[in-house]
């Protein structure tokens, strides 16, 4: 699991004061982002890249401009040329995590160079059954 802290900016959030149900997908973004930079730094992601399938989010309570923001990134599920990660997104009150959405997104490995679905390659898949979420 990598954690990433967001900065909740004005911009995020609207006329009720709480973060907009779009701004979560781009804090999985960045957090996602995050982790393959933490875990698989020399990945050539212009060869051997990764497409966004699917993403889905459950909301759970609103964030709040004010709320100090972390997202969890882990792996679900690893198949033959896609995986799965699960996001957790809390907001920190006096060190306590409070769940505020849960998210998933099924990314594609592609090969850019020769337009097409590859193999998850073993150097990711290692990274993501290290950080597989235990339930």
């Amino acid at each position: 699991m990598v954690s990433t802290k967001i900065q909740i900016r004005f911009s995020d959030c609207d006329m009720l004061q709480h973060v907009n149900n779009a701004t979560y997908f781009q804090y999985f973004e960045t957090a996602r982002i995050n982790f393959f930079t933490q875990c698989l730094p020399d990945w050539d992601w212009k060869k051997e890249g990764i497409i966004l399938a699917r993403n889905v989010i459950d909301y759970k309570i609103p964030l709040f401009l004010e709320d100090h923001c972390e997202v969890e990134v882990s792996c679900l599920t690893v198949g033959n040329s896609s995986f799965t990660l699960a996001y957790h997104v809390y907001a920190i009150h006096k060190g306590e995590k409070v769940l505020k959405s849960y998210g998933e997104s099924v990314l594609v490995c592609f090969d850019f160079t020769q337009q097409k679905t590859i193999a998850v390659p073993e150097k990711v898949k290692t990274v993501l059954e290290k950080n597989r979420l235990t339930v």
